[in-house]
């Protein structure tokens, strides 16, 4: 079986007809979890899990061979056994004995269902040749599942449901403001969504619900001190810096995610003064699914030179060379980065 996507590994899960083995791989943690445990819960029967569920992680030290032999036993009192493997580096296996690795696929038991998590491993079969033959051995033989972040208006949608489930409304605006907010983690968006739903007592969540409880990210965090340095508020922009030294945000990662927010303006100007608008930057660079950062950008653009914005761009690479140096306290560096941005914007 070819690639298959969400929709049809919950028909299989519902239908109770898996595959005797899954590849289950992607750069969204939470559904690649909950997936893999719901197929590892759902086909072996309830109370029998001793004798019928095997779980395996990299991290413990397991040969290959503890696994094979894992997925190679007869059922007790349930239709299947389940060996559910985590981060085990089948790339490593496959280059190494390719037949043996083919064979052990495609002469899985019957009644074996084996579930490959990659969790924490970047997968790109397109640049790793070894993972583009292991995802075609699955294909034929067994499952492939990529689970991707999913786009806004997918994410829109999720949140959209679990508060209707929990007998809240919000409507699209607001909801987009919750995923700009909070950043699009699936399991932290739905663990805000959970506190949404028990802090509102009326039936709307609003903007100001968002602001009372929910957690924002660093991006959203750097946004609102970008925004404070465009709207002449240094105080404020203090504050924010603060507030992120206070939750132990590492240094350089703020430097980088503000100069990110710069090279955006940068890139946003450069496209106007070209005679373009800030969207034809879209058939250059990987904004996909965070078109906001343009539209941002460009009305910050609106406001600056060329020559200023990539005075900023200069200030933020000094910046990141006296942190990475080590000579002066990183929380200073930051802030005198901070007062000479709003000299240049300002």
């Amino acid at each position: 079986m070819p690639e298959i996507d969400e929709a049809i590994l919950k028909n299989q899960i519902k239908e109770h007809k898996f595959a005797n083995s899954y590849l289950i791989y992607g750069n969204e943690p939470y559904l690649k979890q909950h997936y893999a445990n719901l197929i590892a819960k759902k086909c072996v029967t309830e109370g029998m899990e001793g004798f019928n569920l095997r779980k395996f992680d990299a991290e413990n030290g397991n040969d290959i061979q503890e696994l094979i032999d894992s997925t190679d036993t007869l059922p007790a009192f349930s239709e299947y056994t389940c060996t559910l493997m985590k981060d085990f580096p089948v790339d490593s296996f496959y280059s190494s004995d390719k037949k043996r690795f083919e064979a052990w696929i495609k002469e899985m038991p019957e009644t074996t269902v084996a579930v490959f998590w990659q969790d924490t491993g970047e997968i790109n079969p397109k640049k790793n040749s070894k993972w583009k033959s292991v995802i075609s051995v699955f294909a034929k033989y067994g499952c492939v599942v990529c689970f991707d972040k999913m786009d806004r208006s997918s994410l829109a949608k999720t949140v959209t449901g679990g508060l209707k489930k929990r007998g809240k409304d919000i409507d699209r605006d607001t909801a987009f403001y919750l995923i700009d907010t909070v950043g699009n983690d699936l399991n932290i968006l739905l663990n805000e969504v959970e506190k949404l739903a028990n802090y509102q007592k009326g039936s709307i969540i609003t903007k100001a619900d968002i602001n009372a409880v929910c957690i924002k990210s660093l991006e959203s965090n750097i946004y609102d001190l970008s925004k404070s340095l465009f709207s002449n508020n240094i105080e404020r922009c203090f504050k924010i810096l603060n507030k992120l030294f206070e939750d132990k945000e590492k240094p350089e990662i703020i430097l980088g995610v503000l100069a990110g927010n710069f090279i955006d303006i940068y890139r946003a100007k450069a496209s106007v003064s070209a005679g373009k608008n800030a969207d034809y930057l879209k058939d250059f660079y990987n904004y996909k699914n965070t078109e906001f950062r343009l539209r941002n950008a460009a009305r910050d653009a609106s406001r600056l030179d060329l020559a200023s914005v990539r005075k900023c761009i200069g200030l933020l690479g000094e910046a990141d060379r006296q942190i990475k140096l080590r000579t002066v306290d990183e929380k200073t560096v930051l802030e005198r980065l901070l007062i000479e941005l709003y000299r240049t914007i300002n």
